[in-house]
């Protein structure tokens, strides 16, 4: 995404001649910052949870010092990003009324310590939990390097990582039902949404005030919510129109009379490429039984080389389609996937059978289908 330098001026311009009705200030001191700049972005969205154009601010520091002043509405998530808006040297925040402290060195913005206000203050009391708890485990991890996986030690090793990573999910669950009207717990339960339960989901996200729902992470979980109710197994799966490679038209109502699985994956992901050679068995094992793929690339335009590369590359023989417009395509809204790989097993009929299958769960159901 290519920023004018004049229309980030003018929008930091236009930001401090509030300078009656400031009700903000966010000051930075960043060990080796030195006078680079830093770029502010608030990402919003819709009421429908679509992506909103970015507001950039950008603010040069000086000594490894920076101060902005301004005026916000609510509170929204906020990235800083140091040189550039789209450099990997960045952090995130919360951007809201009161006095926004940010401390820390540039090569650990990971650990910068961001405070002054209620809702930093709640995240660096969650991140300060669970950040301990991953170092724990990133120790237990390079032990595991030194003892035979045969070893009974190497076991107890693995179940007390699992037990600490279970400790992190059962503390942040608490925390989003402790404190609904925060806005980190909508950034919590944005994060967790696909892998919860959808009662404990809708549960939560109920017990969520307006202010929180209204926000841009509690738009997309509501959004997520939704989408989960409409393509929740045994309803019909929502028919849609795509492309293929070359252009022509593609409807998944065409498979109609077959078992399809609907692949949602990017040339990127590299856990949906992992996954290309098993899916190859199994379209080999099954495909003149009845069954097919039907991929759906969430690529963006920019990048439609890659995906019809990563096809030849991967050697995917089955129908392939995208409208190369990212997660804020229709397609991948209306069956609400995210993160990917993402996929709906689909009877002949039409109807929802089974989701996110992978590795043999898939191969064992279409056993059972086909094969019986």
């Amino acid at each position: 995404m290519k920023y004018r330098v004049a229309t980030i001026l003018l929008l930091f311009i236009s930001l401090l001649s509030f300078s009656q009705q400031q009700n903000f200030t966010l000051s930075g001191k960043i060990k080796g910052l030195g006078n680079d700049s830093v770029y502010i972005t608030l990402n919003s969205t819709d009421k429908n949870g679509n992506r909103l154009k970015p507001e950039i601010m950008v603010v040069k520091a000086k000594d490894d010092h920076f101060i902005l002043k301004g005026k916000t509405v609510s509170t929204k998530n906020a990235w800083g990003a140091i040189g550039g808006p789209n450099t990997r040297k960045n952090f995130s925040f919360y951007l809201e009324t009161g006095d926004i402290k940010i401390n820390g060195q540039i090569d650990a913005l990971d650990n910068l310590s961001v405070s002054g206000t209620k809702t930093n203050d709640e995240n660096s009391k969650v991140r300060g939990f669970t950040n301990a708890v991953y170092q724990r485990i990133r120790l237990l991890r390079e032990s595991l390097k030194d003892i035979s996986k045969e070893s009974a030690a190497y076991e107890e090793m693995v179940n007390s990582i699992d037990t600490k990573y279970d400790s992190i999910q059962t503390y942040e669950l608490d925390f989003i039902s402790s404190h609904p009207n925060s806005f980190v717990s909508a950034t919590l339960l944005y994060v967790k949404q696909d892998k919860l339960p959808l009662d404990e989901l809708e549960a939560l996200y109920g017990k969520f005030p307006a202010e929180i729902q209204e926000s841009s992470f509690g738009v997309i979980v509501g959004e997520k919510i939704k989408a989960r109710n409409y393509v929740a197994i045994g309803n019909p799966a929502p028919d849609f129109e795509s492309k293929d490679t070359s252009g022509n038209p593609v409807r998944l109502s065409d498979f109609r009379g077959k078992y399809v699985l609907l692949e949602f994956w990017a040339n990127w992901c590299v856990p949906c490429r992992a996954e290309h050679p098993h899916l190859k068995e199994v379209y080999k094992k099954y495909n003149d039984k009845g069954f097919t793929i039907l991929q759906y690339s969430v690529d963006e335009e920019s990048a439609a080389d890659k995906w019809k590369a990563a096809i030849v590359k991967d050697e995917l023989v089955w129908t392939q389609t995208s409208d190369l417009a990212g997660l804020a395509s229709m397609v991948a809204k209306t069956y609400g996937v995210q993160p990917i790989p993402d996929n709906f097993l689909i009877d002949p009929n039409g109807k929802i059978i089974g989701r996110r299958l992978q590795g043999k769960e898939l191969e064992k159901m279409l056993d059972d289908l086909i094969d019986k």
